[in-house]
């Protein structure tokens, strides 16, 4: 829910359209999740193909706890390095903040 919620126009136009371009490219090549241009079937495409060419594992992470338990004063410090607007840095604690 708190994920459509944040997609949600009118404000997560603003939100994506900002923070994607700068977050983006610096995810790996092997992340589908929640990402522009990306679907579960991609992955399972690229899993199978990985599959054919001998591999023997495939490997699927959630990180569905991962804002609940990650100190939230050290990824603001990261997020800052890249986001130098204070207002879009308090909309994303509040983010953080509202579980």
């Amino acid at each position: 829910m708190d994920r459509l919620i944040q997609q949600h126009p009118p404000t997560a136009g603003p939100r994506l359209q900002v923070l994607t371009p700068i977050f983006d490219p610096t995810f790996s090549e092997a992340s589908y999740g929640f990402r522009p241009g990306r679907r579960a079937h991609d992955a399972v495409r690229v899993a199978r193909r990985y599959v054919e060419a001998g591999h023997d594992w495939v490997v699927d992470m959630d990180i569905e706890k991962f804002f609940d338990r990650v100190n939230h004063d050290i990824l603001m410090a990261r997020v800052a390095r890249k986001v130098k607007d204070k207002r879009v840095l308090k909309l994303i604690r509040r983010f953080l903040r509202a579980g």
